[in-house]
């Protein structure tokens, strides 16, 4: 990896001193009306992808050579085209345009085009946007800014992962998560997990908040970022395509004076929301008559702590978490001459946990350089050195783990006194590590070694032809280590367990593509790329674990008395031929035909490539509509398209495997076993046959602006994804059980809605408004025949995750009471409901609807910015509470002094309902009724996730020195995330997953780390 960092070091530093010279073209931009600054007006060098926008003051900077043209666009404004020439400053006023809206995005292969000749949704995000939201990782960043695109965290401890979803899950098994690019190139967002390939059940279940490897990318860098939403924006990526793609664009120098830019951000993170607790009974079983047992039992059933002698209350939980600090650091050197241009930074993240312990540490080297070698030939070159490490905490179902033992832990215990004089874990119950001393103990660490970027060089070949290639590479090697000591109940024998896991990926991604550009007759345009594509993705998995240990608090493999190891290789490789032609009529008729064919390593012998077409177009009506002040601009587009996804390496294969028991408790029994090795054949029989899941998406649009002032954009969408790879029963004389095939179809269709408007804009002051509401409905339309219902993954006993035939993907499934015809509950003799004999629906885990709200406020150099962030629906299991409610945990449970009735009714020996009036004591409501105790039904604990929160709230003044000063500019921010929650969830935060980014389950919270919010300063400054 040093090598290969070196080399690319090496490269841009012969781009810098051996190409010709560039040089820096600033200026300003401004309105026409009142000559006030016009800020995030996109600057472009024509016909590349280079560019940047305007800043609050209406300035930019922007290398480019002397044969370049300038084109500067902003929505509502006419686009106007700078020649370069000879001048160093160009300053415009832009004036408002009653038929045009041109803004250029980055789309597909990283190539700019005008929005309004689009016929998909796109969204385009700023960078102030995501440095704004004090997320350190840039997927977390996006939350609440894009229609369509649902983010969610899985709990605010450092470097937990982050799953993004866009219009809904388009496969049962696969990744539902869109492909993730940089500067044209797709690079890694793996969410990679330390488990051994005998353990018998879900890793994700417990253990960790493994890191998704966007993480490793550093906002400060990123110049925009747009989201493709669907396979029509993202055909051209073929077999990744199905569930969309963002793009990320990296800054890039600027030609002239060398620049300096400082940026300092401290932040402090609190946990934002807990299940409440009683603060009344102590440590004790269940029973008729409390007593007090301390240390024996998990239960909090016993009588009040003020009536126990020496007895007294902990409050556990405010005293476990702690106020979390995280800095960052940025510095970046910019510079460059007419020629050659380059940007350098320097980032680096220290941040702590709200949890002991836990932190992340980051450091990124980034250099990107452009030069213009002739009048022919360009090169650039981008490169990036991550270096990401941290201490993470056990999460989940978990007896070794934080939430666990916290929040069941009885008031009238301090769990702050963690350790025996011997040094072994002191606890309530023998049964659970106590997580102050877990936390010490049992430490979970991982490091990652990260290098990617890429070399881009274009040749033109006449004025209107060009080509063009662009390598890049993504590699990394992340090493964990979980410590487990001796004494910990993470271990059945209680002798201690190291494991070690080491994954090593390395990705190469190589596009040669063909560009021409011809205007016929001043009104025909005519835009062609041809090119062709090779990937290759390559990673090694290598684990060892060792259990027994000899000697304590010596952790190497050495010290284990019992060693066991696996490992994992696979290679994909792909290739393609692709084509994007584009019309353009007028300026008002527009035309794009895509197509990508594609040939796949993972593909079945039968048929080893899939064309993966599209066509969309807009007309822009607004040009044919008489001058007028209400309908300035307007635009209809549609498109129909289709994406697939890969079936997964060696899918095609029937594969020998390790054979393994369990019961359902422990780690069961596996091969080796007893210093003897097994294997046999998988139940599994591979298919030659398999073929890549498809997508097919249409989307209709209307987008206006009136007044020009309000823009709006509504799309409506509706994306079938067939041959959706399903594991098929098989008969069992054929030796196997199943069978991977081709059969499932799901749908998801729906509508999103984009609008912001400048509802005040006078010299010093302006007021804007930007709003987007996205609504999807998912539906499983068909499985394999004999398929009743496919698990997404295995879950917990008494609940799980479901794809079932006209059902939402990933319904959750679990228990029910049993209820009559007219859906009351049906109550026994007892007082207490019965679970019926099937289990059912108990809800859909993805909301209704989102929505987001942004208003910001500016006056003169400052500015007061505000997102509102809106989920209405959407299913959690929230089994800490249920648990709680069983413990006698929950501040409900402490009113326990009373008797209660359940709603329902009772069946009587004249066969009619008559309404319940049976007591039933506390203990037989909380823990059976309301908790998850002897005879209780999961339907009880699964509740709405709605909410509406402050996801950010941002202060910031900007000053702006003299020319002659060596200081540029100050900016001070003072930002709030997630400082307002409004929800009726019982639990943590309900932006919440036990499984992470890593799994398709949705919608589980069995004592999840709890979310964070967060208040920081910031100041940047410009030499």
């Amino acid at each position: 990896m040093k090598k290969g960092l070196l080399l690319w070091l090496f490269v841009a530093m012969s781009v810098l001193q051996t190409f010709a010279q560039t040089r820096t073209i600033t200026g300003k931009v401004t309105d026409t009306k009142d000559g006030s600054p016009l800020p995030g007006v996109s600057v472009i060098v024509k016909g590349t992808s280079k560019g940047t926008v305007t800043s609050a003051d209406g300035s930019y900077k922007i290398e480019a050579a002397s044969s370049d043209a300038l084109i500067f666009s902003f929505i509502g404004y006419v686009n106007q085209e700078k020649a370069v020439g000879s001048a160093a400053n160009i300053s415009v006023a832009l004036g408002t345009d009653n038929k045009q809206l041109n803004e250029v995005v980055v789309t597909a292969l990283g190539v700019s085009k005008e929005k309004k000749s689009l016929g998909y949704s796109v969204q385009k995000i700023g960078a102030d946007e995501l440095i704004n939201s004090n997320e350190h990782n840039v997927i977390q960043a996006l939350a609440s800014k894009a229609a369509g695109v649902q983010v969610i965290g899985s709990g605010g401890t450092p470097g937990a992962s982050t799953k993004i979803i866009i219009r809904g899950n388009a496969t049962f098994n696969l990744d539902n998560q869109p492909l993730i690019v940089i500067d044209g190139v797709p690079i890694d967002n793996s969410t990679n997990s330390t488990s051994a390939r005998n353990y018998p059940y879900n890793s994700n279940l417990q253990g960790v908040n493994n890191s998704n490897r966007a993480l490793d990318i550093n906002p400060d860098d990123i110049a925009s970022v747009t989201v493709l939403k669907g396979p029509a924006a993202a055909a051209l990526y073929g077999a990744n395509a199905a569930s969309g793609a963002i793009i990320y664009t990296t800054k890039r120098g600027r030609a002239g004076a060398t620049r300096v830019t400082y940026s300092f951000n401290a932040g402090w993170d609190k946990v934002n929301k807990l299940p409440e607790e009683q603060k009344i009974y102590s440590q004790g079983a269940p029973g008729t008559t409390p007593v007090y047992q301390p240390g024996a039992t998990p239960y909090s059933w016993g009588p009040a702590v003020s009536s126990i002698s020496g007895a007294r209350i902990y409050d556990n939980t405010k005293e476990f978490f702690k106020t979390a600090t995280n800095f960052t650091h940025d510095v970046s050197v910019t510079g460059g001459n007419e020629n050659t241009s380059f940007r350098l930074s320097l980032n680096r993240v220290d941040q702590n946990g709200i949890i002991p312990t836990t932190d992340l540490q980051r450091t990124t080297v980034r250099i990107n350089a452009d030069s213009k070698i002739s009048e022919r030939l360009t090169m650039a070159v981008s490169a990036s050195y991550v270096l990401t490490e941290g201490t993470k905490a056990q999460n989940g179902s978990n007896i070794t783990g934080v939430m666990l033992p916290l929040m069941r832990a009885p008031i009238s215990w301090n769990l702050a006194d963690y350790k025996n004089e011997d040094g072994s874990s002191k606890n309530y119950f023998a049964g659970y590590d106590n997580p102050y001393w877990s936390l010490y103990n049992n430490p979970y660490r991982d490091k990652t070694d990260r290098f990617y970027g890429n070399l881009n060089t274009t040749f033109k070949i006449l004025d209107w032809l060009s080509l063009t290639n662009r390598t890049g590479v993504d590699m990394y090697t992340q090493f964990s280590k979980q410590i487990f000591a001796i004494g910990s109940n993470a271990v059945s024998d209680y002798l201690g367990q190291i494991e070690e896991n080491t994954l090593t990926s390395r990705d190469i991604y190589s596009d040669l593509i063909l560009s021409g550009h011809k205007t016929f007759a001043d009104k025909l345009d005519v835009t062609a790329n041809l090119g062709g594509n090779v990937f290759q993705q390559q990673s090694q998995n290598d684990y060892a674990k060792g259990t027994q240990l000899s000697i304590p608090n010596y952790y190497n493999l050495n010290n284990a008395s019992t060693l066991y190891a696996d490992n994992s290789t696979s290679i994909k490789r792909t290739s393609a031929l692709y084509y994007d032609l584009e019309f353009g009529y007028k300026n008002q008729f527009f035309l794009t035909t895509t197509g990508r064919n594609e040939w796949s390593s993972t593909f079945g012998q039968s048929k080893n490539n899939f064309f993966y077409p599209s066509v969309s177009g807009s007309w822009v009506f607004s040009e044919v509509i008489p001058a007028n002040n209400v309908i300035t601009y307007g635009k209809v587009r549609a498109a129909i398209a289709a994406g697939g996804k890969s079936p997964s390496v060696y899918s095609t294969n029937t594969v020998y495997t390790s054979p393994s028991f369990a019961d359902g408790f422990t780690d069961g029994n596996s091969f080796p076993f007893k210093g003897q090795n097994g294997m046999s054949l998988s139940n599994t029989l591979g298919n030659k046959g398999l073929k890549p899941e498809r997508s097919v998406e249409k989307e209709f649009g209307l987008d206006f602006k009136l007044f020009s002032r309000v823009n709006v954009e509504l799309t409506y969408y509706n994306k079938t994804s067939s041959d959706i790879l399903v594991y098929r029963p098989i008969a069992g004389s054929s030796g196997f059980q199943y069978i991977l095939d081709n059969a499932g179809k799901m749908q998801n269709k729906g509508i999103e809605v984009l609008a912001s408007a400048d509802v005040l804009k006078v010299k010093d002051f302006t007021w804007n408004v930007q709003v987007n509401f996205a609504r999807n409905k998912n539906t499983v339309l068909a499985l394999a025949e004999g398929v009743t219902e496919n698990s997404v993954e295995s879950a917990f006993a008494s609940i799980g995750s479901y794809a079932i035939v006209g059902q939402p993907y990933g319904a959750l499934y679990g228990s029910k009471w049993v209820r009559n015809d007219a859906g009351q509950l049906v109550i026994g003799a007892n007082g207490l409901p019965s679970i019926a004999a099937a289990s059912g629906n108990l809800g859909n885990p993805f909301p209704d609807w989102t929505g987001g709200a942004r208003t910001t406020f500016t006056y003169k150099n400052f500015s007061l910015s505000a997102l509102l962030d809106v989920r209405h629906g959407g299913k959690i299991w929230n089994g800490t509470y249920a648990r709680m409610n069983n413990l006698g945990r929950t501040k409900e449970s402490g009113d326990r002094e009373r008797k209660y009735i359940i709603e329902g009714v009772v069946l009587g020996a004249d066969g009619k309902y008559t309404p319940n009036t049976t007591e039933v004591t506390a203990q037989q409501y909380f823990r059976t009724y309301k908790g998850d105790g002897p005879g209780a039904a999961v339907e009880n604990s699964v509740e709405d996730g709605s909410w509406v929160r402050l996801r950010e709230l941002n202060l910031g003044y900007k000053y702006n020195f003299a020319k002659s000063s060596p200081i540029k500019s100050v900016e001070l921010t003072l930002s709030g995330r997630n400082l307002w929650l409004h929800t009726k969830y019982k639990g943590v935060d309900p932006e919440t997953s036990l499984t992470g980014a890593g799994s398709n389950l949705t919608g589980f919270d069995y004592f999840n780390n709890p979310g964070t919010k967060t208040y920081a300063v910031g100041v940047r400054v410009g030499f």
